[in-house]
């Protein structure tokens, strides 16, 4: 057997584990694409801002593929696959011939065809190669920089620019920012706190020019006459699923895959963001794209390549970030007019001066999506009811306000988890005993009588 992965990032390393864990002599091929060692996505911003160095950027071991005993091709690019033959072509020219195949191929950066072209001080920000770009521009005295596009990966941009010490703005072409990630309350409440932050936010505009003198970027004029000085330019404007490997095979806005993981080709399987499934929340398959979703689904595909069948129940659409120390979650269908949604029951708790807004989207007595700002209390129990479907019932007018219905309801889900299961130690661990949980009365009791102020 030889199970051929391509792609390195978070479904990656989950389905390699998995496989290891339950096959360990068949030889696992992974076609890296970028010469980096595997390596945490969501920290770019933050070894731009210089708040993680470069080994912290590592998200597995140096050690992790000689433990998996993978052979990796760094910097290697697949070109193209034939599915009928079994076969990979890399960019080289050389041949990869499978058994069983994933394609963990994740996102690509959508540009602009002003954008799409070679110039000194214009970068993206998707990999690692484009912070060391960006930080390298930053220590010849670039600080000037102009970030084009308003969803998470401009404003994680804007965040990392600013606090290495740069003097941002932001250019958002749709009439708010975060369009994807958050309703227009709460993009409306996260602009402000961008603004107090030092960031300046322009919405409802493009780039018309990008003006250079000597080969480098000097600055910008926007479709409303606005010229912007820069000599730092950072596109993100977008990503969407790469399929350019996935002719062949079944695709919508990604590759369709069943509950396997399983493509139209029976031994050929996709996960991450490039992979369409089942979405919890709106009952049809969707791609939802972030890294807990890829890690999850990597490692289940990698399950069933190995030959333990394991269903995927589905993915929620989950979107975390913070902003001058104020945390941002979407869930599921968050903003359901602009998805032209009906039959929905929407709660808002807010308080503007506090910075806070907290939402709920519920559809025939079942929580559909949610938004946390500034205060995530019983985020972790709105999660799971989302992922479980729950029947609301009599708790969907106690959640936001904090309610006695809501701490029975959690009281009874936490004593049904917990209550007489056994944890057996390890060997290796100081006691042979067993550990019991136990549901703690007494410190529920506690819980229920302290009120949250906000």
């Amino acid at each position: 057997m030889h199970y051929v992965i391509i792609g390195n990032s978070a479904a990656a390393v989950g389905a390699i584990e998995a496989i290891r864990k339950i096959d360990r002599k068949s030889e696992l091929t992974v076609i890296a694409g970028e010469k980096e060692h595997v390596y945490s996505r969501p920290l770019i911003a933050h070894l731009v801002a210089g708040e993680v160095n470069e080994e912290q950027m590592r998200y597995r071991p140096p050690d992790f593929y000689q433990q998996m005993n993978a052979r990796v091709r760094f910097g290697e690019n697949a070109r193209q696959v034939d599915f009928a033959r079994q076969k990979v072509f890399l960019d080289s020219g050389e041949e990869i011939s499978y058994d069983k195949l994933l394609l963990t191929t994740g996102a690509k950066v959508t540009l602009p065809p002003l954008f799409n072209q070679e110039r000194k001080g214009l970068v993206t920000f998707q990999t690692w190669a484009d912070a060391r770009k960006i930080i390298y521009l930053l220590n010849e005295g670039k600080r000037r920089a102009v970030v084009v596009g308003a969803g998470l990966i401009g404003l994680r941009a804007a965040y990392g620019l600013q606090k290495a010490g740069a003097e941002v703005t932001i250019v958002e072409f749709l009439p708010r920012i975060l369009s994807r990630v958050l309703d227009t309350q709460g993009s409306a409440l996260v602009e402000t706190i961008l603004q107090a932050g030092g960031l300046k936010v322009l919405t409802g505009r493009s780039v018309k020019e990008i003006t250079e003198t000597a080969g480098e970027i000097t600055g910008i004029t926007l479709d409303d006459g606005t010229k912007l000085p820069c000599d730092l330019l950072v596109a993100a404007t977008g990503v969407t699923p790469n399929l350019e490997l996935a002719e062949g095979l079944k695709t919508n806005h990604g590759i369709l895959v069943n509950e396997y993981f399983q493509t139209n080709y029976s031994n050929v399987y996709a996960a991450g963001d490039v992979a369409e499934t089942y979405d919890l929340a709106r009952g049809r398959p969707r791609v939802n794209a972030n890294w807990p979703n890829a890690h999850a689904q990597g490692r289940l595909a990698g399950q069933n390549m190995a030959g333990r069948p394991t269903p995927y129940r589905g993915s929620l659409g989950m979107n975390t970030v913070s902003f001058f120390g104020v945390p941002v979650i979407s869930l599921g269908i968050f903003d359901p007019e602009a998805e032209e949604e009906n039959g929905y029951e929407i709660k808002i708790r807010k308080n503007t001066e506090a910075r806070i807004y907290q939402k709920l989207v519920f559809k025939e007595n079942r929580l559909k999506g949610a938004i946390f700002i500034g205060d995530l209390g019983y985020c972790g129990a709105v999660k799971d009811m989302l992922a479980e479907q729950l029947l609301a019932g009599i708790i969907k007018d106690a959640i936001l306000e904090e309610k006695y219905q809501l701490f029975g309801f959690l009281r009874k889900r936490r004593q049904e988890k917990l209550e007489g299961k056994n944890i057996p130690w390890k060997e290796s661990y100081s006691s042979p005993q067993k550990y019991v949980k136990s549901f703690n009365e007494e410190t529920w009791t506690e819980r229920e009588r302290n009120e949250r102020k906000w």
